[in-house]
């Protein structure tokens, strides 16, 4: 589960410069320390256009949703990559990927088996300020016609240091992380031609750093599992 991370910068020409592409929405009241469970906007740069970025808030809501969004975001914020064709939230949207730009996400290890003394780590590309974590994209007209664009991080299967450090289901050997892209495999991501599952776990190898950090946001409540 990745529920907090921290974007870059609140500069759009840095995003516009690293990604090659524009700016076209207000950058101004951009928060990059961001909860998923706020569903937060955040600037994304999707496989439809690649010419400029969109605006998008965490948490999919599926084009063919028909009840009201609060019923299933919350279990949205993550889609994980063994899922794509079995869930209702990722099966029409599989092709619809997109990079998310990051600088930084936090995950909690726990020092005890019942997570009463934790230490948050924040996890970070070792070659980049700036890295992407794969995604997917949606957008969905409410009944009453409200356009609302949105994401999810993918996540995988755990390598040798996130299972280290996100040991909360440590028990019954359950470790997730998100689907960090290494600079050069970005491109491949957004590529829907491209196997979804040549980027999980044990095939793809991102190059990460994990260090323990002081919390930057209260912990939010516990992720859902319904999708």
């Amino acid at each position: 589960m990745c529920n907090k991370r921290k974007a870059y910068s609140s500069d759009e020409l840095v995003y516009e410069k690293r990604y090659n592409a524009k700016m076209l929405f207000d950058f101004s009241d951009f928060d990059p320390y961001m909860d998923a469970f706020t569903h937060p906007p955040a600037p994304i740069l999707s496989n439809d256009n690649l010419e400029s970025m969109s605006l998008r808030n965490w948490g999919v809501v599926p084009p063919t949703w028909q009840k009201p969004k609060e019923e299933i975001w919350n279990g949205t914020i993550n889609a994980k990559l063994e899922y794509f064709t079995k869930r209702y939230a990722w099966r029409e949207i599989t092709h619809q990927r997109c990079l998310v730009p990051t600088a930084e996400y936090y995950e909690h290890h726990w020092n005890d088996p019942k997570g009463k003394s934790k230490t948050l780590y924040k996890i970070r590309h070792t070659d980049v300020e700036m890295f992407s974590i794969a995604g997917l994209w949606s957008d969905w007209v409410s009944p009453e016609g409200e356009l609302l664009r949105t994401y999810t991080l993918v996540t995988t299967e755990a390598n040798e240091t996130m299972r280290f450090v996100h040991n909360k289901d440590a028990q019954i050997d359950y470790h997730r992380m998100p689907l960090m892209l290494n600079p050069e495999d970005e491109m491949e991501w957004l590529d829907a031609k491209n196997d979804y599952n040549d980027f999980g776990f044990p095939n793809y190898k991102p190059r990460l750093t994990a260090e323990p950090a002081e919390p930057t946001k209260p912990t939010p409540p516990p992720q859902l599992s319904l999708f």
